[in-house]
């Protein structure tokens, strides 16, 4: 159970029918920064923030998107909102690629996905009342003011705010009825798909939960497909119906949330989840502590990139990359030595 969303992963989502067809596909996706280095800057070298990273997304679903700062989730979001173009690969949105848009079509593709960021006091103009920051997306559809505020008041009823915030300014709101106010602005053009990037991250615990549960409760009202990337592993095991696990750029773990969170394979994804405190004195969870150095996203070496971490690695591990194997149930997994993970996993749950 997750203490403060009072259901188990997965008890509250998987009540809903969910359509087995890809609705977002990715396909070993890359994106690579170019450094320069050196004192005459002329060496390029490349940050591989996404390295090769393929899943799909269905229809209606919740993917929750964990890893630590820096391992590419939030570019992977960007690149999917066609905020940065990918180095490699292709993005699908009902089976069409979505890189390959041209301008005069890019204006309805972002009306059918929206985003929700982590900051909502940078994300609105702060010099605009609510409603115009509501309604300001649909001023290209040549909509009268007076329809455009009719359907602000329709947005803010669907998010939980009354009239009387109508003409207030971000600044007089919380920061829990800025971020409803940001959902209320991505639902303004009717998207069939959203990103969160980190909604809840800098919200106090009542706000989180106010927040989880108004995501929830419009997935079932309009069918919304939602990507939610976030570092709130608790959250992230109510919320999502599947959950990918990244590092340093590679998705090295992919399952149901069930199955993530009750036989995580990774020693990566084993060391995240005993991470996330457990508000029970009398709990005794497992203890993973990391130690070495993290690895550098740039020229990474050529074998595992959780390697210099990881306390059974092999020699194989240093040579050889592995590559995402599909087990049982939709479980995926990038390690060599999966099945040692397992075993151990197994002995410390009797212990």
């Amino acid at each position: 159970m997750i203490k403060g969303f009072g259901v188990g992963a997965g008890e509250n989502l998987n009540k809903r029918t969910l359509d087995n067809r890809p609705f977002l596909e990715l396909k070993a996706l890359k994106k690579y920064f170019e450094v320069k280095r050196g004192i005459s800057f002329r060496r390029k070298t490349y940050l591989r923030a996404v390295d090769g990273v393929t899943f799909s997304i269905m229809r209606g679903e919740t993917f929750g998107l964990v890893g630590e700062s820096g391992c590419g989730k939030t570019t992977i979001g960007r690149i999917i909102l066609r905020l940065y173009d990918p180095t490699d690969g292709d993005v699908l949105l009902d089976q069409r690629s979505i890189i390959r848009v041209k301008s005069k079509e890019l204006g309805d593709y972002r009306n059918s996905i929206q985003a929700v960021f982590q900051n909502p006091y940078a994300s609105l103009n702060q010099r605009m009342k609510i409603w115009r920051i509501i309604g300001e997306p649909l001023t290209p559809s040549k909509l009268s003011e007076a329809k455009i505020k009719a359907r602000v008041t329709e947005l803010l009823d669907l998010v939980g705010l009354s009239e009387e915030y109508f003409y207030r300014f971000p600044h007089e709101l919380s920061a829990g009825q800025r971020q409803q106010v940001a959902i209320a602005r991505a639902l303004s053009v009717n998207p069939k798909f959203i990103v969160l990037d980190e909604p809840t991250s800098l919200l106090d615990v009542s706000a989180q939960a106010s927040i989880v549960n108004l995501i929830v409760n419009l997935q079932e009202k309009l069918e919304i497909t939602y990507l939610f990337i976030s570092h709130n592993l608790a959250v992230v095991e109510y919320l999502s119906d599947r959950i990918g696990v990244m590092y340093c750029g590679k998705l090295v773990e992919l399952g149901s949330s069930k199955e993530i969170y009750e036989n995580p394979l990774h020693p990566y994804t084993r060391a995240l989840i005993a991470s996330t405190p457990i508000p029970d004195p009398d709990s005794k969870g497992e203890e993973i502590i990391l130690e070495g150095e993290v690895m550098s996203p740039i020229d990474p070496p050529p074998g595992c990139r959780f390697c210099s971490r990881c306390k059974d690695r092999v020699e194989e591990c240093n040579c050889t990359e592995p590559l995402l194997k599909p087990l049982e149930n939709g479980h995926m997994v990038a390690c060599h030595r999966y099945k040692e993970t397992e075993q151990s996993s197994v002995q410390g749950a009797i212990g």
